[in-house]
């Protein structure tokens, strides 16, 4: 018996609400287990690209949204709770890299409605688009995503404009800051953005700090971890 739709066109179809021909043609292939914040959730692997049964850590790749405490932070985090709701399955897609120092798996996700969650994030102004090389499947289709939120000032690009990326301005560092602590360094520019909740204690990050992790100024991250 034929089917009654060949499956080239329930293929197109999904494509042309939103998905990608890869993310159709595999079944749900994680279930969404906690949201950590607006670019990290945790998932259950099924055994495909996550080890069946294991919850990792997923870093949502291509985006940033607002480190805790940031403006506009508790939204993101938010609507990234009502496209990914706990217990909800979703499609998974890995780039060049699986995973990153951290551990964290390093993916793009589709919800089970098909929403591209990495790329919605960005087009409704809940999340920056960033590149970090060499995972770079989906960067056209995000940073066009990004212009359009832009252009119409959706979500962080009219609540935050002029506002400082964490809830307290840093401090200049005084001339007689002392040298560094025994404290490990803090995680280098150009990787996925990493948050608070990813180290086990403080960290040295000096006057750079790529991440957004010093929220007092004086060189050291995350004090409260």
């Amino acid at each position: 018996m034929k089917p009654s739709l060949p499956v080239t066109l329930l293929l197109a179809a999904f494509v042309g609400l939103g998905g990608t021909a890869e993310a159709a043609q595999a079944p749900p292939a994680a279930e969404v287990v906690r949201i950590v914040d607006g670019d990290t959730i945790e998932i259950r692997g099924d055994g495909r690209i996550v080890p069946k049964g294991s919850v990792v850590r997923v870093r949502l790749l291509e985006i940033d949204t607002p480190e805790n405490g940031a403006c506009f932070a508790r939204d993101a985090t938010d609507r990234t709770a009502d496209l990914l709701p706990p217990g909800s399955t979703v499609r998974i897609q890995r780039d060049v890299d699986l995973t990153d120092r951290y551990g964290r798996h390093l993916l793009y996700v589709w919800n089970d409605e098909g929403v591209f969650v990495n790329e919605s994030l960005v087009r409704s102004g809940h999340a920056e688009a960033v590149l970090y090389p060499p995972n770079d499947k989906h960067w056209p289709r995000i940073s066009r995503a990004e212009k359009s939120a832009r252009q119409s000032g959706a979500g962080l690009w009219t609540a935050c404009a002029g506002a400082p990326r964490t809830s307290e301005a840093p401090e200049p560092a005084a001339p007689d800051t002392p040298a560094r602590p025994g404290l490990p360094a803090g995680p280098p520019a150009g990787i996925p953005d990493v948050d608070c909740s990813d180290l086990l204690g403080p960290v040295w990050v000096g006057p750079n700090d790529p991440h957004r992790l010093d929220r007092d100024g004086d060189g050291i991250g995350c004090d409260s971890n």
